[in-house]
């Protein structure tokens, strides 16, 4: 290693070392062990079986709890956490807590819910198992706007992990940040198309021991340094401002409810809303073996998620200098740490962001060829050059989306998600309950919810309480509303999946 400790905190140090070629081939391994995995799944595929879309529904809890998990861990976790944790300080901590508040409530309501209906639906799809047992023109007009409304809040989520990648890459390789983009997604593109949805699973397992080893890494680094020169630390700790050890910095106690319950809301709605997870529970080989999955994936969010947020405030007071906070895991490491460890965190950054783009392409390929494209039954199986051809086509759309996306990660992945989730979760949740509704209800119950959402963000109300929760209280009124007042009661059913 070049660097001393003194230098680690805030003098010039060489951006190159003689190791730095070693930590390249340590990250380039873990790529190739990804692209093993991908093939792996290819060789195992076999398109007759009616299932094969979700893996022959045969995945154990580890297998649905690691992938729901790493494909959950978005980008998001390696640069916009570490990017509030820096910025906003201990705050920040307050996002994850009030996340875990709504995932425990869906996690008991929900996963062993909609393996079961999956099941007896069919379905692959978010679309196909809300109109199950519905028909019509409504019927058919929510299959449609429900893939619509993914495919297009999808794509710029994806967008956003390209930004995260791009940010990475363009860091560790010093490439231009066009370069890095096009490298970065090309790559995952590359092997979402070869694997499928089983290609998917499978590397998301690969990518989930990556992140773990990555995490402890990291935090394990910064800690290190941090007490190295304890008064130096708090030096810089004390220059990021009188609110940064601040749980709730000037919050009354309508703003920190707010914040809480807002962010609870979004989880719920993520969890039911978002189909690169959802078809986790989908593919899970029992509602039971579904269920059993609860811990892992809570236990795998929470520790990556809380890390790299106590990450970023002790980097505050290790690097209080960092032009754009959202790279900073990977500058501190290249910066300061030598080749494995390095390699390591290169690793773990490329892993978490593509985990969560893989499961987002192949979600989006079958939310167009099942739902969008003209059905029949070619249309339940799509080939599998199908798949690939779709999968690419979306993988480049959105590189070239992503160019033109004004924001941070963090602002595009949180509105991204909180438009499907207030579109679509309240629907999940009426299916799953098996609740009254029909084909009508439940379309005026989507409609509601995405426009509650835009109305919600258009006024600024976001600042307050994330639209999540208010686009999915307002689809359940909706529907409640068409039912209660319907001409014609007798049409509305329960579906029943208990």
């Amino acid at each position: 290693m070049v660097a001393s400790f003194r230098g680690w905190f805030g003098k010039e140090v060489p951006l190159k070392t003689p190791w730095l070629g070693t930590a390249e081939l340590v990250f380039f391994v873990t790529l190739a062990v990804t692209f093993g995995a991908a093939i792996f799944a290819r060789c195992r595929t076999n398109t007759r079986e009616p299932d094969e879309d979700l893996a022959g529904r045969g995945l154990n809890k580890w297998l649905i709890g690691l992938s729901a998990g790493t494909t959950g861990n978005s980008g998001f976790i390696v640069t916009g956490a570490v990017g509030l944790g820096y910025v906003g300080g201990i705050h920040w901590l307050m996002l994850p807590i009030s996340w875990l508040l709504g995932d425990l409530v869906f996690w008991t309501l929900f996963p062993a819910r909609l393996n079961r209906l999956a099941r007896k639906a069919r379905a692959t799809t978010l679309s196909e198992m809300l109109t199950f047992d519905l028909t019509g023109g409504f019927a058919r007009g929510t299959s449609i706007i429900v893939a619509m409304l993914l495919v297009v809040f999808l794509a710029t989520y994806t967008a956003a992990q390209w930004l995260a990648g791009r940010k990475f890459l363009s860091g560790i390789f010093e490439i231009s940040d066009l370069t890095a983009l096009i490298a970065f997604a090309a790559t995952i593109v590359a092997y979402s198309s070869l694997g499928g949805f089983r290609g998917s699973v499978y590397t998301d397992l690969v990518q989930a021991i990556i992140r773990i080893i990555g995490t402890g890494v990291a935090l394990g680094a910064v800690l290190a340094f941090a007490s190295s020169e304890p008064s130096q630390f708090m030096h810089n700790i004390t220059g990021a401002g009188p609110d940064f050890l601040k749980l709730f910095p000037n919050g009354t106690l309508v703003s920190v409810v707010g914040f809480v319950l807002g962010f609870a809301g979004a989880a719920i709605g993520f969890g039911l809303g978002q189909p690169q997870i959802v078809s986790r529970y989908f593919a899970g080989k029992n509602p039971e073996e579904t269920r059993a999955a609860m811990w892992i994936y809570l236990g795998f969010l929470q520790a990556t998620w809380i890390s790299m947020t106590i990450f970023g405030v002790i980097l505050r007071g290790v690097m209080p200098s960092i032009a754009d906070p959202e790279t900073g895991l990977s500058v501190f490491f290249e910066q300061h740490i030598g080749a494995i460890a390095t390699g390591i965190i290169f690793a773990d950054v490329f892993a978490t962001i593509a985990s969560t783009s893989n499961g987002i392409l192949v979600a989006m390929a079958q939310a167009l060829l099942r739902d969008i494209l003209p059905t029949g039954d070619h249309a339940r199986q799509p080939s599998r050059i199908a798949m690939t051809l779709v999968t690419v086509v979306l993988g480049f759309a959105t590189i070239i989306l992503s160019l033109s996306l004004p924001g941070t990660v963090f602002s595009i992945a949180i509105d991204s998600l909180s438009k499907i989730g207030a579109g679509v979760a309240g629907a999940v949740v009426i299916k799953c309950l098996g609740w009254k509704h029909s084909a009508l209800s439940l379309f005026m119950s989507i409609i509601a919810g995405i426009a509650v959402a835009f109305v919600w963000t258009h006024l600024g109300f976001d600042t307050t309480m994330n639209g999540a929760g208010v686009g999915i209280l307002a689809s359940l009124v909706t529907n409640w509303l068409f039912c209660a007042f319907s001409p014609n009661p007798a049409k509305y059913s329960a579906a029943q999946t208990e």
